[in-house]
Parts: C-alpha cells; structure tokens; sequence
C-alpha cells in the first residue's frame, strides 16, 4: 500500500476530522472550521481548549505543507516533522487564516480574537440579564467605566489605522495621480493593479475582500466624482446608495449574529436533553460553521468601514489641489473595478 493512503500515524488527519486522503482544499476548510470550535475564548471553561487548539494549529501547518505532510506520513510526528524556523504561535496562525499579512497595507491588521470574544460576550449577554439586576450600583458604575475605557482606546487604535492606511493610498495613488493624465497612463495602473490583485486573491478570504474593498473604493469614488455632475445630484445619488448597502450589510450580520447566538443556545441545552455524541458532534459543527460566518460578516463591516474613514480622507484632503483629489477619485475607481472583477482561478 502507499504510504500516503496508509500513513505511520494518522492523530493529525483525526485532530482535523479529515480522511488521510483528503485534498489541500479540505484540509484547508476542516482547519477553520476545527480552529473555531476549539477556540479558547470559545471554551473558557474548557482548561483542555487552549492545548487542543494549539495541536490543531500545529496539525495544520505540517498537513497544508507537501513535503511536511509526506515526511509525517512516513515517520510521523516524532521525527522532526515540523516547519522550518518551528511551529508558529497558534493565534498568529489563526488571524492568519483570515486574510492573512499581504492585506495589511490595505485594510491593516484585522481583531479576530477580539471579533470572536466579543461575538461570544453578544451571545451569553441574554442569559446574564438576571444577574445584572442584582449587580450593585457601584458594580455596575466599574463596569461602566470599564466599557468606556475599552471604547476610547479601540477609537485611538481606528484613528492610528486610518491615517496609517491613508498615507499607504495615497502613496499607491502616485502611481497615477503623478502621471500624465491620458489613456496609456490609465491602462499601465490598471494593469499594475491588475497583478497586484491577482497575487492577493489567492490569500485565505483574498476573493472575499477583493470584492469588500472594491465595492468601497469604487462607492466613494462614484460619490466624489458625482459631486460635479448636475448640480450634485451623481454624488447624492451614490451616497443614497451607499447608505442602503450599509443598512441592508448590518442586518445580515446581525442576523448573523442572533443565528450564531441560537446554536450556542441549543449547545448548552444539548447536555439537558440527553442527545447522542453523534447529535452533539451535529450541533457543534454547525456552530463552528455560523461562527465562521459571524467572523467574516464582522469583519467585511470593519473593513468596509474602515475603508470609508480612509477614503474620505484620502479625497478630503487640504493640502491637495481640486485636479489632485480628482485624480485621485480616478484612480480609486480603477482600483475598485479591478478589485471587484476578481474571480477564482
């Protein structure tokens, strides 16, 4: 037999709840999915989490790998079957696996552990509605207090971002923007972009947040460029437009958000109810799969978000000419349709 489809060991195929054979693909899908329902700020009172978590991570690293996962296959796990330069730290690896380092000049860096603490903190915030009523009124002026703190710096760390984010636009903007304007000059940046956007898609979510990052450049571009259209009325067209899409994106994750609430729910209930191993492995996975969905739904808004700040800094600002932000505006629309016309391979 080969020694692929009968490995010395398989503990990591199992840790993944994938077959010995299963495609990088699938490896890929089973890694998120098991990454989430093993999260420790998912289990806090699971003193096991945080160990599995970490073998999972590991699990992964060696299987996505070919040569690493042909060595374990043959060896196993004792026989230094690891990447070079060692293991990376299980969190980094997951935050990772969203996104990944190639968008941070782009969107900057994504909280997907804070994400996840504050999606699970939403779904237990309906069972702790008695307790609080008993809470003290200095108890609850701390927590109070606690949460205004928390407030203030997520909004010194977003205004950072921003303008971090701002200059790093600008500076790609120059590209065109310092060119002659003509066709030719169009059609290089384009095809700049072009590269630059086939290089990211194939990053975890790269499609994904083509798309988000699109659809925002090419709505604030449309609102500037607007602006001098018949009196205005383009750009209060597109700012209409844009107000619709946010409204419509922030009840899909907040439906998101009470689905996922549901299934944590039915998961507590699960023990009560005296349901088969097999029917709990059920709900789990369904769990793992809407938390998926909570993770990335969030942060397409944070990112979309984000975005908006960035780009009305970007065509707000006053130390550049009125021919300057247009030009900019021009160039972030090519940006957008190039984003938004990415497709798989």
């Amino acid at each position: 037999l080969n020694i692929d489809e009968k490995p010395v060991t398989t503990e990591y195929y199992d840790l993944l709840d994938v077959k010995v054979l299963a495609t990088q693909d699938e490896i890929k899908k089973a890694y998120r999915k098991m990454a989430i329902r093993f999260h420790p700020d998912k289990n806090p009172d699971d003193p096991t989490a945080e160990a599995k978590f970490k073998r999972i991570s590991e699990a992964y690293q060696v299987l996505s790998d070919p040569k690493l996962r042909k060595n374990y296959n043959e060896y196993g796990e004792e026989n230094g079957v690891k990447p070079d330069g060692g293991f990376v730290d299980p969190e980094e690896f997951f935050k990772s696996s969203f996104g990944g380092d190639r968008f941070l000049d782009i969107i900057g860096e994504l909280s997907i552990g804070r994400d996840m603490r504050e999606a699970m903190e939403t779904a237990e915030d309906g069972e702790e509605g008695e307790e609080r009523s008993t809470e003290t009124p200095e108890q609850k002026a701390e927590k109070e207090a606690q949460k205004e703190k928390s407030e203030a710096e997520r909004n010194e760390t977003r205004a950072a971002r921003v303008k971090t984010l701002s200059e790093k636009l600008v500076n790609k903007l120059c590209i065109y923007t310092e060119s002659e304007p003509s066709i030719t000059s169009a059609a290089a940046f384009t095809n700049i972009i072009q590269a630059e956007a086939e290089d990211l898609k194939h990053e975890n979510y790269g499609i994904e947040l083509l798309h988000a990052i699109g659809y925002t450049y090419t709505a604030k571009a449309n609102q500037y460029l607007g602006k001098s259209v018949a009196f205005g009325l383009g750009g209060m067209f597109h700012t209409v437009r844009e107000k619709g899409y946010i409204f419509s994106e922030t009840v899909g994750t907040l439906r998101t958000a009470l689905d996922l609430q549901s299934s944590f729910k039915e998961l507590q209930l699960a023990e009560e109810k005296g349901l088969t191993d097999e029917e709990k492995a059920k709900l789990e996975e369904e769990a793992a799969q809407k938390g998926l969905q909570a993770i990335w739904r969030g942060s397409k808004m944070e990112v979309e978000s984000v975005l908006r700040e960035v780009c009305d800094t970007v065509l707000s600002d006053s130390t550049a000419s009125k021919n300057t932000l247009k030009a900019r505006a021009m160039g972030l629309k090519i940006i957008g349709t190039v984003y938004q016309k990415v497709k798989a391979d």
